[in-house]
């Protein structure tokens, strides 16, 4: 966890209940930190540093009593100001009854999930790729890998291993054989990447893909219209073109194998069905209901 800049500790909050194992300074349970960091010079007063919630703060008769036992009574402008604005939290606050108890802060339910956690980890682990791209975890990692290579122009295509003195014969595409094999012409300027955008944005029912550079792509399904769940699935799909794209280029350069169009769409439904289909569990859906597309909003 601190490999990736995460504080276990901070993941939890105590919830008071009678307040009588909670320690009023030293534990988050009022704001986002504890009442140490965020009153440092009323803390330095403190007669007890480990005093409980119970012995600070009290429920009477529906109001708050608050008892404080300091070395010295707060004269200066900063003890003084520190002090009233932490009573006015303290009035502020609800203490419940019963036990204290732990909130757990990556779900909203409060519950500790191994799923919160994994997706936090994950969040930590790519949260500085070099850009702005955006990782989706519907997906499998090796295709969200291709996909950051290609945010930041590091795919091998034949332009870019000439350009870095790796000789490949000709740089020319070697599905159109028209212009060099850059990455925004092979994914996106070359006519078989275009015969499949156009297939995604039919099959998927959104507006035509235009687009200049994989940038572009990458970044189409953020002005999908729909839920979040729905930009989330297109972009899921997307990025599995682009993977089935890499694929079929590299059995043309390495195997000698035709590409064909009809055998891309099929593999980018199939793969799509499995991998999205797996991550969600898409008990739901038929295969001809995820070839169409239809009823999406029961599943997702």
């Amino acid at each position: 966890m601190e490999a990736y800049g995460i504080n276990l500790a901070s993941c939890f909050r105590a919830v008071p209940g009678d307040s009588s194992s909670v320690v009023f300074w030293k534990e988050r349970w009022l704001g986002g930190e504890s009442l140490q960091n965020r009153f440092q010079c009323l803390y330095v007063l403190e007669r007890k540093k480990n005093v409980k919630i119970s012995e600070r703060v009290k429920i009477l008769d529906g109001s708050v009593v608050m008892n404080f036992n300091w070395l010295r009574q707060p004269a200066t402008m900063d003890k003084v100001a520190e002090l009233q604005n932490m009573s006015l939290e303290l009035f502020a606050a609800t203490l419940g009854n019963g036990e204290d108890r732990w909130s757990w802060e990556l779900d909203d339910s409060g519950n500790f999930s191994v799923k919160s956690l994994k997706r936090c980890l994950q969040s930590a682990r790519f949260s500085d790729l070099g850009n702005d791209f955006v990782w989706n975890n519907w997906i499998p990692t090796k295709v969200n890998f291709l996909a950051w290579r290609l945010s930041l122009d590091r795919v091998p295509t034949l332009a870019a291993l000439a350009y870095r003195n790796v000789v490949m014969g000709e740089t020319r595409c070697r599905i159109c054989v028209l212009l060099d094999e850059e990455a925004d012409h092979l994914f996106v300027g070359c006519e078989l990447a275009q015969h499949v955008w156009n297939f995604v944005s039919q099959w998927c029912k959104i507006s035509s893909i235009f687009a200049f550079r994989v940038k572009d792509i990458l970044d189409w399904h953020k002005q999908v219209r729909g839920c979040r769940k729905w930009r989330k699935l297109v972009y899921a799909i997307m990025q599995v073109a682009l993977w089935v794209v890499w694929q079929s280029r590299n059995d043309l350069v390495f195997n000698d194998k035709e590409v064909s169009i009809d055998r891309i769409t099929n593999e980018i439904k199939q793969l799509g069905f499995l991998w999205i289909g797996s991550r969600l569990s898409l008990k739901e859906i038929t295969w001809e209901e995820w070839c169409n597309l239809e009823n999406s909003g029961k599943w997702l």
